[in-house]
């Protein structure tokens, strides 16, 4: 190994420098734009000479840029391997390109982007870029995250309208850069705050170009299609349509502008931008081109002129359709979708001068005032698709047509009649409800300052939901939860409910119920129902996946930390054997009851039948004895990773009720063995005395939340959550340790209204990590599928811990319950509600 030639990183590759040089010329002109100063021996500070004469050797290199060090042994793996092969390809495919011969473009697209994303990210500012994703982050985890990210932008790109300019008959040429792949927006000038080192304008946003200078004399620029088609537009801060950093796209490789030669003014235009948004350094095989804001007389905005194609766009857009040879098919529309659903989720968008006092454009439970007014239209939700609470209702009122509700139908009925095709029907719909192309991150709610939200790190099951649930929504201002229901076109057909309906009865009963017993408080904007992130993109379920293998590899859930799972297995198994036909259910008593007769196998067989009759999970029809009966079932909730991202996303704490997710959240969500910070320990001890009176009846919680009866710990959670985001700002540890303590009577006291049989009692575990709760995987995970380009955290996450005797003796459910919540879940069509 020799460390000259491997510790030299040049992060512009030599052979693309010399696709720069004059013919018969071996050095370019290399202008320092912020060079070091040096301190004479009278004490004065000059800058050192700006303006070289090097070989490509000389030029756009940094020693150990890329190197990492374990203890005295130095690595140059990333400079030998991994941009060793990107570079070997990305050469052939950028003369590809330059050169336009249709086969050799065709065989080289893929390795181009890919080459082209990793120039983006090896550079560096591109790195520079990275860290300010991260945070903090060593070299070797910069490595890491560099090659995670190194084809972000690929789909897109290749989506893109593709134009090749020429230089050819202008005498100044393009010049090269320390950050070759440039981007553009009109709208985003390089001193506005989007432009801020290391910041580019996001290649997702609508108006946004990206130019790649593939020799002296060629340019690329890559353009988004619906900008292209509409260049007058006024929102090209908006991110255009179906954007993603991951994912599938079919494109036609011999679609390219190739015809348009550059004037002089044109390529001086063109450098102006190249230039401003390099970081340090430039090049050019004349010095005079180095300079070009000397000559060009434009705004910024003007740059656009020059960039936007001129010629017809007909060979991009429309639709394609593939045939394979098992039958299959594949669809893409222009903007990479692969299905119609979006046609049937789509709004008019509401006027833009909406009312403070209306409802919000987003759909959200809230006025525009306390939603949407405060944000930028860059950070609000789309108004002009169905928002998250908005599938929500629309599920449920699909789902009570498809059982018949709407015509009088009772729970019971539907239990003792539910089919097949009602079992494909709902989960049909709620696919349908999720295709390919949904944006989940910018469905989900905004963070709201003045709100506390959760997300629940737990069982979707709705015989938990009070407990875990419904019943902390006094406390919590909302919840946010995963939807048990699955995105079945991404389950293999022998587990989908949609062509292997049979099995997933019972999971789906239990499911609508559930859904029907949050109804009351989705429509109220309380919990964000959410289907999970994994399923409705697959990129990211893949990557969700792989971090989720490798963090639990050997791990063991603590003693007992799956108390909860296997309390629920043993219900359900239970509930099997009351579906079973009479002769079976009688041989089966008989098999462990021997000694009982006739009569009282008579009396037993009736007891089950009652058990049933009161149970509103049970199905009460009978099943196929064998496996042709047999029922899947399925205990859904978040892993870390997606508790993570979503709690990220939408402003959240945390908060679990199982130890397994306590122990996952500790171990593997901060640095190993972290404790929780010692200022905050006189707010974990008062919040640990005060024992929490939770109701599990949910409509008296409506009607207590529609009263605005909440305790006033409310205020003091909320006020914590504040504090700990933005230490010195909000109330001190000991101040919210003394409200805390003064409330602890009136948060302990029970209403009189509540029996016991509907009342549980726990207490509250605080943990508050250095850094809050943060993994590298997860803000990969925001950085790639949700465009978070600020690292944050999780500030603190809560524990339930129920009393011992409450969950030994926890109520089970009562069919009274279950009516009570179907007739309130039809209030959107006329029903009574507690909701106003």
């Amino acid at each position: 190994m020799t460390d000259q030639q491997t510790r030299n990183n040049h992060y512009v590759p030599q052979w693309y420098q010399r696709g720069f040089l004059a013919p018969g010329q071996s050095r370019l002109f290399h202008l320092n734009l912020d060079p070091d100063r040096k301190t004479l021996l009278d004490g004065r500070q000059v800058p050192r000479k700006a303006l070289h004469e090097w070989g490509p050797v000389n030029c756009f290199v940094e020693y150990d840029l890329y190197t990492t060090h374990f203890g005295s042994i130095v690595n140059d793996d990333i400079e030998k391997h991994l941009f060793g092969a990107i570079d070997d390809q990305g050469a052939k495919a950028v003369l590809a390109f330059a050169k336009g011969d249709h086969a050799d473009v065709h065989d080289s697209f893929e390795d181009f982007f890919e080459h082209m994303a990793a120039q983006k990210l090896r550079t560096p500012k591109g790195l520079d870029w990275i860290r300010s994703c991260y945070g903090n982050l060593d070299q070797i985890d910069l490595m890491v995250e560099m090659q995670a990210l190194r084809t972000m932008h690929c789909t897109m790109w290749a989506e893109g309208v593709r134009e090749v300019v020429s230089a050819a008959d202008s005498d100044v040429k393009f010049i090269v850069t320390d950050h070759p792949v440039t981007v553009y927006n009109p709208q985003i000038e390089p001193t506005a705050p989007d432009c801020a080192y290391p910041l580019d304008p996001m290649v997702a946003s609508l108006g946004t170009q990206t130019v790649f200078v593939l020799d002296a004399n060629t340019c690329l620029i890559l353009t988004h299609l619906e900008y292209a088609k509409l260049p007058d537009r006024k929102d090209l801060t908006r991110i255009r349509t179906n954007a993603r950093h991951q994912g599938m796209g079919m494109v036609r490789t011999d679609a390219f502008f190739r015809d348009r030669r550059l004037t002089r003014d044109e390529v001086i235009a063109i450098n102006y931008l190249l230039k401003a948004r390099a970081k340090r350094c430039i090049a050019a095989a004349n010095k005079e081109w180095l300079y070009p804001e000397r000559h060009y007389r434009g705004t910024w905005a003007q740059i656009a002129q020059v960039l936007l194609p001129k010629s017809d766009l007909w060979q991009f857009g429309g639709e394609i359709y593939v045939g394979y040879k098992d039958g299959s098919s594949g669809y893409w529309d222009e903007h990479g979708r692969t299905s119609k659903a979006h046609e049937f989720l789509t709004r008019e968008s509401p006027r833009k001068n909406v009312a403070a006092n209306a409802f919000c454009g987003c759909g959200s439970a809230y006025t525009f005032k306390d939603c949407c007014q405060r944000l930028s239209s860059t950070e609000r939700p789309p108004w002009d698709v169905y928002g998250l609470r908005e599938r929500n209702l629309r599920f449920c009122r699909v789902i009570m047509g498809i059982l018949g509700l709407h015509e009088g139908a009772t729970w019971d009925d539907v239990r003792r009649t539910l089919s097949d095709e009602q079992v494909q029907r709902i989960n049909g719909a709620f696919s349908a409800l999720w295709p390919d192309d949904t944006d989940l991150a910018a469905l989900l709610p905004r963070p709201q300052p003045k709100k506390l939200r959760s997300v629940f790190l737990g069982l979707a099951d709705p015989r938990t939901v009070e407990a875990a649930v419904v019943g902390w929504l006094p406390y919590i201002d909302e919840i946010v939860l995963v939807n048990p229901f699955f995105v079945a076109r991404n389950l293999k057909p022998e587990f989908s409910p949609i062509d292997s309906p049979a099995g997933h009865k019972m999971q789906t009963l239990k499911n609508v119920l559930l859904l029907f017993k949050l109804e009351p408080y989705i429509r109220a904007g309380l919990v964000h129902f959410v289907p999970d992130p994994g399923e409705v993109c697959a990129p990211l379920g893949q990557h969700v996946r792989q971090v989720l293998t490798r963090r639990t590899a050997g791990w063991k859930p603590p003693k007992g930390g799956l108390h909860e799972r296997l309390k629920l297995a043993e219900d359900e198994g239970r509930r099997m054997i009351r579906m079973l036909p009479e002769d079976s259910l009688r041989r089966h008593i008989a098999k462990h009851a021997p000694d009982a007769g006739d009569a009282m196998l008579d009396q037993m067989v009736a007891y089950f039948r009652r058990q049933a009759e009161a149970d509103p999970y049970q199905l009460l029809q009978p099943l196929p004895v064998g496996e042709d009966g047999a029922q899947h079932q399925i205990y859904k909730g978040l892993n870390l990773e997606s508790a993570l991202y979503l709690a990220t996303l939408t402003g959240s704490v945390i908060h679990v009720d199982t130890d397994a997710h306590w122990e996952q959240l500790l171990m593997d969500a901060q640095p190993a063995g972290a404790a929780s910070q010692h200022v905050w320990a006189p707010v974990r001890q008062a919040l640990a005395a005060i024992t929490f009176p939770v109701d599990l009846n949910p409509v008296r919680v409506a009607e207590r939340l529609t009263k605005g009866e909440l305790p006033p710990i409310n205020a003091l959670l909320r006020r914590l959550a504040d504090s700990v985001a933005s230490p010195g700002k909000g109330a001190t540890p000991q101040a919210l340790a003394t409200q805390l303590r003064q409330v602890r009577g009136k948060a302990e006291r029970k209403d009189p209204a509540i029996d016991d049989n509907n009342l549980l009692t726990a207490r509250l575990e605080l943990h508050v990590p250095p850094a809050g709760f943060f993994r590298h995987e997860v803000q990969r995970l925001l950085v790639m599928f949700a465009g978070a380009t600020r690292p944050r955290s999780v500030p603190y996450a809560l524990r339930l811990v129920f009393d011992e005797a409450d969950e030994a003796d926890a109520p089970k459910p009562a069919s009274g319950t279950a009516r009570a919540l179907t007739d309130s879940s039809a209030a959107e069509n006329g029903s009574s509600s507690p909701w106003p």
